[in-house]
């Protein structure tokens, strides 16, 4: 199978590495791209949401795949929603990992908790290009508690703050989660960067999903690559 994995805020594509790793030796032909506005040099400035995806859907269909699994981690979800919709007829799958899923005019800020959905809007509000960087500690505490001293040393330098129109641009669909397109959804066990009833909320908004649970923190694929890379091949079974 050809998959697609979609990384979340703050990070990029080297954060799937592992579970690229273990998706591979089972055989599967894996992508797992930096976003548009997440790379170590890229102009954040005027990045959105639909931009994103639009630069995503692009770089997908230069690659020429007829039919791939498309997965999204955290704010990955909106844009493999609107992957979903783009491309309806080569996505075999859409998966979520403790991931967003928005409804048509929504955005991410709008379901985030509201202390974090006010932090996100302040520090756009006060960048010069409008991006949210985050605290290194405040990472590691809420996203990665199960990562290692030594772990934690190697992410530090590769956070780059995340385009604030991402979070905060409403989403437009033209149908309800990812549409006729078949989903599924995948909760982390150890994930406490909001309350674990939120992303039951997200995967509530799916048609009949496969669900499966995976141990480790919001970055399950750092911390536990092997057991993710199983949790999501079992969902595309």
């Amino acid at each position: 199978m050809r998959i697609v994995l979609v990384h979340g805020g703050w990070q990029g594509g080297w954060a799937w590495d592992g579970v690229v790793a273990e998706l591979a030796k089972a055989g599967h032909e894996v992508w797992a791209p930096t976003l548009q506005g997440l790379g170590d040099n890229d102009d954040r400035a005027g990045v959105t949401l639909s931009t994103m995806a639009d630069n995503l859907i692009g770089r997908i269909a230069d690659k020429g795949w007829d039919r791939f699994v498309v997965v999204g981690h955290s704010g990955g979800g909106p844009l493999i929603q609107l992957v979903a919709e783009a491309m309806p007829e080569q996505v075999e799958q859409a998966i979520f990992i403790d991931a967003w899923v928005l409804a048509d005019g929504e955005s991410i800020n709008a379901i985030l908790p509201t202390e974090l959905a006010n932090f996100a809007r302040g520090t756009a509000a006060s960048s010069p290009d409008q991006s949210v960087p985050i605290p290194p500690q405040l990472f590691m505490t809420a996203f990665l508690q199960d990562g290692s001293e030594e772990l934690h040393a190697q992410v530090e330098p590769r956070l780059v703050p995340s385009p604030g129109g991402w979070l905060d641009e409403p989403i437009r669909l033209r149908s309800a989660g990812t549409g006729d397109v078949p989903s599924g959804y995948i909760f982390l066990q150890e994930d406490r960067a909001v309350p674990q009833e939120l992303y039951r909320a997200s995967a509530d908004r799916l048609t009949n999903p496969t669900t499966a649970s995976s141990p480790g923190s919001h970055m399950a694929m750092l911390t536990r690559p092997v057991e993710l890379a199983a949790a999501i091949v079992s969902v595309m079974s």
